[in-house]
């Protein structure tokens, strides 16, 4: 796997064992979703949940993030993450969190004193769970999300996700777009 763009285009980095049971987000995949947000990746902090191989999350700071953070259960794939940052250089802009996602909305381990909000928030999680919906449900009530953040969803596309998500925030699709089997809803935040 390669990041696609920006200072570490064309590095390679490591994906998870095959025997870890992940749906890495292809190249071409990759590459299309940045394509939508590359204009709002320069100074952004991303988060990156069900990341798995962190290849989302890299790419971002790769594309100019300030900082992700990466929430992965799977201890397995917190290795490759932390691994690729270690390869990268790049601890200083990268933290892991090993917890299960929808937890991790509810009750982030971050200091009190994190005050952070993420300006883009990817997340692809396995297409046969109802994670997906139940993770955008969770991400409308996020106490981290701000005005304009913005959230990506990949998902298959015959699960068609819903236009708004209502919660302290309204999650609003803005668009939807479509790769063979794979969809990616784009939604942005607003009050």
């Amino acid at each position: 796997m390669r990041i696609i763009a920006g200072k570490f285009k064309g590095r390679e980095i490591i994906s998870p064992s095959k025997k870890i049971e992940l749906r890495p987000t292809s190249d071409k995949v990759r590459e299309a979703i940045f394509d939508v947000i590359r204009v709002d990746i320069g100074g952004a902090i991303f988060l990156d949940l069900f990341a798995g191989s962190g290849a989302m999350g890299i790419e971002a700071i790769s594309e100019g993030a300030e900082f992700a953070v990466f929430v992965e259960k799977n201890p397995k794939a917190i290795k490759t993450i932390e691994a690729n940052i270690e390869m990268l250089g790049v601890k200083g802009q990268a933290t892991v969190v090993k917890s299960e996602v929808n937890s991790f909305l509810k009750d982030p381990p971050f200091p009190e004193a994190f005050a952070k909000k993420f300006d883009i928030i990817f997340l692809d999680p396995p297409y046969a769970s109802l994670l997906g919906d139940q993770t955008l449900v969770g991400l409308a009530d996020f106490y981290y999300l701000s005005e304009n953040s913005i959230v990506v969803a990949e998902h298959s596309i015959r699960k068609n996700l819903p236009e708004t998500y209502k919660g302290a925030f309204t999650l609003v699709m803005s668009r939807e777009k479509r790769y063979g089997e794979i969809a990616v809803s784009f939604y942005v935040a607003g009050k």
